[in-house]
């Protein structure tokens, strides 16, 4: 982990679409800054080594990511 971040940070569509203003902060706090491994998609890529960009860390989905 790096400085307590999730270590696909730098990578994470989520991360893209909040500083694109499409999510809120919320969203970082919770999964990417503190128990990212709770974070559906770090779980996703973990087992599968794939992930979809519109899948929000609890799992749920957001079409607007996709885009």
């Amino acid at each position: 982990m790096e400085d307590g971040y999730c270590i696909n940070y730098h990578e994470c569509p989520v991360v893209r679409a909040y500083e694109n203003g499409k999510i809120n902060r919320e969203w970082i706090e919770m999964y990417c800054e503190k128990d990212w491994t709770e974070c559906a998609r770090f779980r996703l890529d973990d087992l599968l080594s794939v992930s979809t960009d519109f899948v929000l860390p609890d799992g749920s989905i957001e079409e607007r990511l996709s885009k």
